[in-house]
């Protein structure tokens, strides 16, 4: 005999006390979302690099870490990084609690190693069925970055090349080896107390 276990909506997962640990919401279950340190450096690197370019040339975009975004009744995801026109941001009320009920026009993701091909595919599919028009694929594996776009091939980017966010995040580029460069430096030991 099975057991059923009974979904979470998105509501009752807005409702529950902070854990202080990070999870996504897929299909009213509850999924650990990576949080180690290369994860996280990789991450802040990409949203340094945006949001400073963001900034410097004004473009009217939010720009944001693990920003929730609710896909259905029962799945929200939490894309590492997001980039959303100030438009459609402002269509997200803040004071009705909960998430956007839509996706970042660009959600970046960080390949952790427990990611899997179907599971990037999957994540694809759900943001641009509402609203995303492009998805970042970083991958500190091979040090590349890949950018998929609905009804069109992926644009991959490798350790040599510049990456261009060009239409989404105008005038965007960046050495790719500048997003991974945080993975080689060396970590100074703690000081020791005296």
């Amino acid at each position: 005999m099975t057991t059923r276990t009974r979904k979470i909506t998105v509501e009752e997962f807005w409702e529950m006390a902070d854990t202080g640990h990070r999870y996504e919401l897929i299909d009213g279950e509850l999924v650990d979302m990576d949080g180690a340190p290369p994860h996280g450096n990789v991450t802040g690197e990409i949203y340094m690099l945006i949001r400073l370019h963001v900034r410097a040339s004004g473009l009217p975009l939010n720009v944001g870490v693990t920003t929730g975004f609710r896909m259905n009744p029962y799945t929200l995801r939490f894309p590492d990084v997001q980039v959303t026109t100030e438009e459609r941001m402002a269509a997200y009320d803040a004071s009705a609690g909960g998430w956007p009920h839509f996706a970042p026009d660009v959600a970046i993701e960080v390949v952790s190693p427990s990611n899997t091909p179907a599971e990037l595919t999957r994540k694809a599919a759900e943001y641009f069925a509402n609203g995303t028009r492009a998805m970042w694929i970083v991958d500190p594996g091979p040090r590349s970055v890949i950018i998929r776009r609905p009804g069109a091939a992926d644009v991959v980017f490798g350790a040599g090349d510049t990456l261009t966010g060009d239409p989404e995040i105008f005038g965007f580029s960046c050495a790719v080896a500048d997003i991974f460069a945080v993975l080689d430096r060396p970590v100074s030991p703690a000081p020791e107390d005296t």
